[in-house]
């Protein structure tokens, strides 16, 4: 998020859930619980493992994504409310809740993305050499060993190497107005994206019973009533796509549009 440099870049996603919890306020108790689990490791932990647990802590995923305490929180309380209220300094890693970023009629969210790389040649090189000892172990006779297995052992180095690799981190924030069922994500980066909403589902899909879709031209323009089943709103709805298709060039085609849409 760029913000002193004079741009924001803003992905709007539709919050939706079951029609029967629409109306129901969702308890802060819930949200917390449903995110504990996938909190990020705190950065501290790099320094404190490494030396302790050496090759033991091993992490396969060359990418992984978690919660983190939002960023500017406490400012933004002490400019509202004073300083008694912006709470105690700066957020200890491990001892925060997902709702602590709770700022006017939203949550903020932040979505901190470790990367671990290692460098190809390191791998293969590595892997030539853990393939010539198990193929020479025995008797010091060369036994070939078959494809699956010699997958199997570049495999293990590979994650073996990915497990010791520090890892470079990057963060995406969030707005998530909840009553409103709006999530403001803060950049337009698909890969960035992508990975917020697997984090996002995984965390409150199923506990919540939410899931996220993109609002993306000319979808911006939508009345509240087409995200529901009000009937009253279909009028609204029916005036939406009538203006909508004044604007389609017609070689485009819009039979049916009504009817595709579900209104």
């Amino acid at each position: 998020m760029t913000i002193y440099s004079g741009q924001v870049h803003v992905t709007r996603f539709k919050v939706l859930r079951p029609e029967a919890e629409l109306k129901k306020p969702v308890p802060f108790a819930t949200i917390n619980e449903a995110a504990a689990e996938w909190k990020s490791v705190p950065l501290i932990s790099f320094l404190e493992d490494a030396p302790r647990k050496g090759s033991a802590n091993i992490t396969v995923r060359e990418t992984t994504t978690g919660w983190v305490a939002p960023d500017g929180v406490s400012a933004v309380r002490e400019w509202r409310h004073g300083a008694e209220e912006a709470g105690q300094g700066p957020l200890n890693e491990t001892g925060w809740d997902i709702t602590i970023g709770a700022v006017n009629d939203g949550l903020l969210l932040r979505m901190r993305i470790d990367r671990r790389r290692v460098p190809a040649p390191l791998v293969a090189a590595l892997y030539k050499q853990q393939l010539h000892g198990e193929e020479h172990g025995k008797g010091g006779r060369k036994k070939r060993l078959p494809r699956v297995e010699r997958d199997a052992l570049k495999q293990h180095v590979r994650n073996t190497l990915i497990g010791r690799a520090l890892p470079t981190f990057a963060f995406v924030d969030a707005f998530w107005r909840e009553a409103a069922d709006e999530l403001l994500i803060f950049t337009t980066s698909e890969p960035a994206l992508k990975s917020f909403e697997e984090l996002f589902a995984r965390t409150f899909g199923g506990p919540l019973q939410v899931s996220l879709m993109r609002i993306q031209p000319p979808m911006t323009a939508l009345p509240a009533g087409f995200w529901t089943n009000n009937k009253g709103a279909a009028s609204d709805v029916d005036e939406w796509l009538a203006t909508l298709t004044e604007t389609i060039p017609a070689s485009v085609g819009v039979a049916g549009l009504g009817e595709s849409t579900g209104a």
